[in-house]
């Protein structure tokens, strides 16, 4: 008895942790805001390259993120069954977290590769930029 209301504590935290996980892949997702190219002041090789690594970087995430959903259910289907096995359902919140780490590495090379092109100028503005963002969409998500 004490297995299964320790199962079911555990089944909730982690379905509420999902959920918070969902909220903090938006944050950090805007804490990773990169200029488009029709950003200002910016030479037309340099648009060229920044979508470069955009694109490039999306196609790194989105295989990512499909694992991601593909292991969660995985995760839900171990943690519902009649006897959950606790060293595969930590194996799979292992691989989970792993792959939450691939798409921020990815995200921080992202980052670098586009700091590189920028100028001194360019990436003060870029900072900027990314704090309006920021600020209209915790306004936003303040008045929801």
């Amino acid at each position: 008895m004490k297995f299964k209301i320790a199962l079911f504590i555990l089944m909730v935290t982690f379905l509420g942790i999902s959920g918070y996980s969902q909220e903090m892949e938006d944050i950090e997702i805007e804490k990773h805001i990169v200029p488009k190219p029709e950003f200002n002041n910016l030479k037309p090789e340099q648009r060229a390259q920044i979508e470069e690594i955009n694109i490039e970087t999306r196609k790194t995430i989105i295989p990512i993120r499909a694992q991601i959903e593909l292991k969660e259910i995985e995760l839900q289907k171990e943690m519902e069954s009649e006897k959950p096995d606790k060293d595969k359902i930590m194996k799979i919140a292992k691989e989970i977290h792993e792959l939450h780490w691939q798409i921020k590495k990815a995200q921080l090379e992202q980052q670098l590769k586009i700091n590189a092109l920028l100028t001194p100028e360019q990436r003060e503005q870029l900072k900027m930029h990314k704090r309006e963002i920021i600020k209209k969409r915790i306004k936003q998500r303040l008045d929801d």
